[in-house]
């Protein structure tokens, strides 16, 4: 998916809101339950112009995001599950930008929970309608629910960060040791 930096950051935020939402263990712990910091932190991945954050504006469509992209590789229920989303929020592209910086297509009013979730959703469907939606994977580490895009050029990421992945690497060699 040859994609803009503008719906790279958009994947990202998605990915990060459906963790936030989801995942039941963050890097071996129980999840926190999401805060409107937590979500502007997601957000931030997007945009600097952020919205009065309330939680439960968020809620249901992070918690779709994560169940749509969780069924991967099973595509199809993903893109039922991405549909919903666009047609609840409205998704319609438009261009936009703020003084100095260049146009960028937005699908909803960046202003309002609903307009970043429509955002969210059409950055989900264009991975779910590319040659790259094996990049959206689950962490491999135990105890960790997390979803991670797989930035590197040979595609071989296994954990969400390097927590999961020294967590792994410890608890394997504790167990050849023992």
């Amino acid at each position: 998916m040859d994609a803009t930096n503008h719906l790279k950051a958009s994947l990202a935020a998605a990915v990060g809101l459906s963790n936030l939402f989801g995942a039941e263990m963050r890097q071996g712990r129980v999840a926190n339950a999401p805060t409107a910091e937590a979500i502007r932190e997601v957000l931030l991945l997007t945009t600097n112009r952020l919205p009065e954050l309330i939680v439960d504006d968020y809620a249901a469509g992070g918690r779709l995001l994560y169940d749509a992209f969780s069924s991967l590789p099973d595509v199809d229920p993903a893109v039922d599950l991405v549909n919903r989303l666009l047609i609840d929020t409205q998704a319609a592209p438009r261009l936009t930008r703020r003084e100095g910086t260049p146009w960028h297509l937005h699908f909803g009013s960046p202003d309002e929970a609903r307009g970043w979730l429509a955002e969210f959703a059409t950055a989900a469907a264009m991975l779910l309608g590319s040659d790259e939606k094996e990049r959206l994977r689950k962490c491999e580490a135990a105890r960790c629910d997390n979803l991670f895009l797989d930035s590197t050029r040979n595609r071989t990421q296994r954990f969400c960060s390097t927590a999961c992945q020294n967590r792994t690497k410890v608890a394997a060699h504790r167990a050849r040791t023992a």
